[in-house]
């Protein structure tokens, strides 16, 4: 089974390389579940279909982007997290800032949740 490090380091290199879909397809299990902040609810989701709908609307938004960093990975036994900062300008020319934590639970050599925190 893939150790919780390995899944960890590999999600940061995609997301680095901006390859969002490839690292949903190959490392989260497909009941996983995607959670936003309260005041977003209705953008969470169940599923890695739905997610990966979820994160194509996203994307094909995007005109730029103008910053995007992705810290080391913090691992414990069964969850990792990743400090995120995302600053794009959305086709509608919108500007959209995201500084956030995301902690993933890993479960059987997948990611099954990904929790988002910002405001």
């Amino acid at each position: 089974m893939i150790e919780i490090n390995e899944i960890a380091n590999r999600l940061v290199e995609l997301l680095r390389q901006k390859k969002f879909l490839d690292a949903q397809k190959q490392l989260f299990a497909m009941d996983a579940i995607n959670l936003e902040p309260e005041m977003y609810k209705q953008r969470s989701v169940s599923g890695l279909e739905a997610m990966i709908i979820k994160e194509k609307r996203f994307l094909s938004n995007i005109k730029k982007w103008n910053h995007f960093t992705i810290s080391e990975p913090l691992i414990s036994a069964n969850h990792f997290t990743i400090h995120m900062v995302t600053d794009v300008t959305l086709k509608n020319e919108e500007q959209v800032y995201i500084d956030e934590i995301i902690v993933y639970e890993v479960e059987n050599g997948k990611i099954i949740k990904e929790q988002f925190f910002y405001t």
